[in-house]
């Protein structure tokens, strides 16, 4: 598991600043990156985890009565627009569990609980980054990552965090690629609710959508593959997941909020393509790195490993380095591989 790293292995690098600027710009023009996984799926289960938008209401002038918190529902096609109450958290986590749930996922959501415990939301609402891929000793191209602020899913407030990735423009004649990743986390408890992925390269045109159903403890996911000949693959996966879990994305920002002290152990579960890893994260400790914003900035290492069905999955550890401050940004990243190391390094936040 490489999470976003590996997508950009044989690509390669920008020709000029201004170049690089408008490459990176890009990364969020309006319009481009707004649209998410398109599936084959249960009517019933793509409601269920419809997003919808929250705007809040407008502020009561001061001779009017003071409006009870509330908020405007907007649906994807602007046709309706309802005003609401906003959503009860849940506090019990677990309820009635399928007959067949695997004891195995009650053990592993135990020791996931005490993780999740030691969280505390800490995220900024509209901050990217952008981050440059570096593999063997070329720029193959940009990651932009932010916070695109809170919706709704099936009555719950959840985060959503988005991703946009392509390849350089100079080695886009040979291989291109512009891939998108959406997820969406409940803000209360930091548990996955929908992740969405599209492929659009010279080899890849793919839809990914994966759906955790903590009514069932499920994890539904949903894989359509556009062939060279014009023809369609689609492929379905379910299986059993602990309630506290997340995708290989939000994973990121769930380090945000993690008190990160040196010496901690995390076991993560991690869930993708219907499947469940665990992920352990050791908190290194603090060091000094150059950044393309700073030199010297202040860092915490972790190194993560995954495991599934308890074998070391092949494809190596992975390294983050998180800013050693409140915002706990992404400033690097590095995955090894068979031959050298992929990196991500921050060129720039806002």
């Amino acid at each position: 598991m490489k999470i976003w790293l590996v997508m950009l292995l044989l690509l390669s690098s920008c020709s000029s600043q201004k170049k690089q600027k408008d490459f990176q710009e890009s990364l969020d023009r309006p319009g481009e990156s707004t649209q998410e996984a398109q599936v084959k799926a249960p009517e019933k289960l793509l409601e269920k985890f419809e997003v919808v938008v929250i705007e809040a209401p407008p502020a009561a002038a001061p001779s009017q009565k003071k409006m009870p918190q509330s908020g405007v529902i907007k649906k994807k096609n602007n046709k309706q627009i309802i005003r609401l109450p906003l959503p009860v958290m849940q506090e019990t986590p677990v309820g009635k569990l399928p007959k067949d749930y695997p004891a195995e996922m009650l053990a592993l959501n135990a020791k996931a609980e005490n993780v999740w415990k030691t969280y505390k939301s800490n995220h900024f609402v509209d901050e990217k980054t952008f981050l440059d891929i570096h593999y063997l000793g070329m720029t193959v191209g940009k990651i932009m990552v932010t916070n695109r602020g809170k919706k709704l899913i099936n009555g719950r407030e959840v985060w959503h965090f988005h991703s946009r990735f392509k390849s350089a423009p100079f080695y886009s004649n040979i291989y291109e690629l512009d891939d998108t990743v959406d997820t969406y986390v409940t803000t209360d408890q930091f548990i996955s609710t929908r992740f969405s992925l599209i492929q659009r390269e010279s080899k890849q045109d793919v839809d990914d959508l994966q759906l955790h159903d903590r009514d069932q403890m499920k994890s539904f996911w949903f894989y359509k593959q556009k062939k060279a000949d014009g023809t369609l693959k689609n492929k379905e996966k379910n299986g059993f997941i602990p309630y506290f879990s997340i995708d290989p994305f939000s994973l990121l920002f769930f380090f945000q909020g993690l008190p990160m002290k040196d010496g901690d152990i995390y076991h993560i579960p991690v869930i993708n393509k219907g499947k469940m890893l665990m992920l352990k994260a050791e908190i290194e400790g603090r060091e000094e790195i150059d950044t393309a914003i700073q030199d010297n900035q202040k860092a915490i290492r972790v190194h993560a490993t995954t495991k599934y069905t308890g074998e070391t999955l092949k494809d190596g550890d992975l390294y983050f380095w998180f800013s050693d401050d409140k915002y706990r940004k992404l400033l690097k990243a590095q995955a090894k591989i068979k031959i050298g190391s992929v990196t991500a390094d921050i060129a720039e936040d806002k």
